[in-house]
């Protein structure tokens, strides 16, 4: 078996008798509505070397941007007729529909049900479902499900069995909750492929801690991700460790955020890794790949040179997002953003129906050209135009034209946008103020939604 990475958390995964599983693919610069780039930066043939090739299938863990690149799984879908398209057997159909709207038929996509061996050509594939992820773990502010709710998978392992080696791609469920429970299933592995930096808004994004703080911050949380990396292959006795989905950088005007996110060099993961002395680390050039037969990589990573990263970040800085077009006029900003809190107000109702107190602190959405808070008691909410109520507060900025789009959907609407609360924080497109603590709240502004 060998495994080829190419950017970020896109690996294929291949069988000696050719066998070929594209992995989380995403190759298209500017996910997360504009402000992901890759790094190391693109060389320009990738999107058509990969969508050209001969794929038998393609595992897509779960729908963020940066694992799900829906022009490259489209053109994948035109390119290659007999591809299939592995997804795990979530009870939600997001991710299933948005596969379909690329060009997948149905009977193309293969749902595989959690913690159970699917056979396909020589691989034994076992798919592990994950969670709600926790903000405290994943450094994100919005969880992509609402706990408890709506609790619902929505991340995903897999573990690929083929001439006689095991390979288990984590990608960013290191992060989820129940993942921990899952490594006495899974047992030993040759590789474990695992995200080792912070994708979510702390600290880059919270105007309220100084710079040489913000620093401190994403250097101690940076760490924990690599040293929860470095454990989880200790506990599956992984024989090598890829850490990855960690090579991205800010473009547009969030490029100045770039020095505090969470993310540690790859050399110095490297060094950290082989200072533990429980598994070998392993990192490739892109485009190279790693043989577990004869344990050579055809290229080995260097570390490009800050002088090159600073310069790429320049360049990227200029680019505009899709939403920063002419000023658009809004006339119904108020109350259409009363109206998407008010869905808010009813998943809290719903909370408490449960059993689940509120924070007692409030939200503010801000705006410059309009700006509501919704409130949270022990047991009630309110929505307010005039402030805040309580004490603990927190307030989410952003551009009118990019909450414009997250909030409002045509009436009946199902199918996949990038304009979504989870989508725009991962990006780094939310200014954050916060006194007190994180309120548990901020998970239901996933469904501040208004339908016109």
């Amino acid at each position: 078996m060998k495994v080829q990475w190419y950017r970020s958390a896109t690996v294929g995964i291949f069988s000696q008798a050719g066998t070929s599983i594209l992995c989380d693919p995403w190759i298209t610069d500017g996910a997360f509505i504009g402000s992901w780039f890759h790094w190391p930066q693109l060389e320009g043939f990738e999107f058509e070397d990969l969508a050209n090739r001969k794929w038998d299938a393609i595992y897509i863990s779960h729908f963020h941007a940066d694992h799900f690149d829906r022009k490259l799984v489209a053109a994948i879908a035109r390119s290659n007729p007999d591809t299939r398209v592995l997804l795990p057997n979530y009870a939600n159909k997001w991710l299933f529909r948005a596969v379909i709207n690329c060009g997948f038929e149905p009977n193309r996509v293969i749902e595989l049900q959690n913690n159970s061996k699917f056979s396909f050509k020589d691989f034994i594939i076992t798919m592990f479902v994950a969670d709600y992820c926790n903000p405290q773990i994943c450094g994100a502010q919005i969880p992509c499900m609402t706990n408890p709710r709506k609790q619902t998978a929505n991340d995903s392992l897999a573990l690929f069995e083929a001439d006689g080696y095991r390979v288990l791609n984590a990608n960013d469920a290191l992060a989820v909750q129940s993942a921990q429970k899952l490594w006495p299933l899974i047992g030993e592995v040759d590789l474990l492929l695992g995200h080792y930096g912070g994708a979510g808004p702390f600290p880059q994004c919270f105007v309220d801690i100084e710079d040489d703080e913000k620093i401190q911050k994403a250097s101690e949380l940076g760490w924990k991700f690599v040293d929860r990396l470095i454990e989880t292959g200790r506990l599956l006795n992984a024989r090598y460790v890829m850490p990855y989905a960690g090579q991205y950088v800010l473009g547009g005007k969030l490029s100045s955020l770039n020095p505090f996110r969470s993310v540690i060099p790859i050399s110095e993961v490297v060094d950290r890794i082989n200072s533990a002395q429980f598994s070998i680390p392993l990192t490739i050039h892109p485009f190279s790949e790693f043989n577990l037969k004869t344990a050579n990589s055809l290229t080995p990573w260097v570390e490009p040179s800050k002088r090159d990263l600073n310069s790429y970040l320049d360049r990227i800085g200029q680019l505009s997002y899709p939403y920063e077009g002419p000023a658009e006029d809004w006339p119904n900003a108020l109350n259409q953003i009363q109206s998407s809190l008010e869905k808010v107000r009813e998943e809290f109702t719903a909370m408490v129906g449960l059993g689940i107190l509120g924070s007692e602190s409030s939200i503010t959405i801000s705006t410059e050209i309009a700006s509501m808070s919704i409130n949270f008691s022990k047991s009630e909410s309110s929505i307010t135009s005039n402030g805040p109520i309580f004490e603990k507060h927190t307030e989410i900025s952003c551009d009118s034209r990019l909450l414009r789009r997250l909030i409002i959907r045509k009436s009946g609407y199902k199918g996949f946008t990038p304009y979504h609360f989870n989508q725009a924080e991962i990006g780094s497109h939310f200014t954050w103020r916060r006194s007190g603590p994180y309120p548990n709240e901020t998970q239901l502004l996933n469904f501040m939604q208004c339908s016109v």
